[in-house]
């Protein structure tokens, strides 16, 4: 003990745990320590939250019987409903059918270079100068022989003009091209047809002068038109 201090009188202080402390009452926090078991030393622990109860779902309502007004009113439309089919079938079948719609196209005339419409007409002038040729040697012994129609002179000329023509004017057609110019393919046309009226006429016993004329006439166009 040093000197100035007094000696101390009575029991020592007693802290926690101390055989001198004071007993703690039931309510009575504990001081110090460690807090509660469970709680975070900052918030109190909450409270366990109760658990769901089931319910289980109100029955399903019975389905509710239709009254025999309602059945009779739907029998009535379904019945309406087929009559208006059934009269919409015999209408769709007594309406005549439209009119079909015909669209004519006419095609453009083809256009041809200067080289070929010059070829096209040289090739159809010498047909026609070599066509007329062998048509009227043809012709001769027949004209020579019409006075008797019946004659075997006769009939031998007929025969070979009837090959000659139908040779010719096949021959004809084929060498006036599309590029011809129309100032000789068009009389040329002629021709071939009066051509022809001549044969029938022989060998039908008319008269051939008039489509002779005609044949004529068709190729003295034809002969100025190649002379151009």
């Amino acid at each position: 003990m040093s000197e100035g201090t007094s000696p101390q009188v009575g029991p020592a202080t007693a802290g926690p745990g101390s055989p001198w402390a004071p007993p703690r009452g039931p309510e009575q926090p504990p001081t110090g320590g460690l807090p509660p078991s469970g709680s975070t030393g900052v918030l109190p622990p909450y409270p366990p939250q109760p658990q769901p109860t089931y319910m289980p779902p109100p029955p399903a309502a019975p389905p509710r019987e239709r009254t025999p007004k309602s059945v009779w009113v739907l029998s009535g439309g379904a019945v309406a409903l087929a009559v208006a089919a059934v009269v919409m079938g015999a209408l769709a079948w007594t309406r005549p059918d439209p009119a079909p719609i015909t669209t004519t196209v006419t095609p453009s005339a083809p256009t041809y270079s200067a080289q070929e419409v010059d070829a096209a007409r040289d090739e159809a002038c010498a047909a026609a100068k070599s066509v007329v040729a062998a048509v009227y040697e043809a012709s001769v012994p027949l004209v020579a022989a019409l006075p008797n129609r019946d004659s075997p002179e006769y009939k031998a000329a007929l025969a070979n003009e009837q090959s000659v023509v139908l040779v010719e004017m096949e021959y004809l057609r084929l060498h006036t091209p599309p590029a011809t110019p129309r100032d000789i393919a068009d009389p040329m046309n002629d021709y071939i047809d009066a051509t022809l009226g001549v044969l029938a006429a022989d060998t039908s016993g008319q008269d051939r002068n008039l489509p002779a004329q005609q044949g004529q006439t068709a190729m003295d166009k034809v002969h100025a038109a190649c002379q151009k």
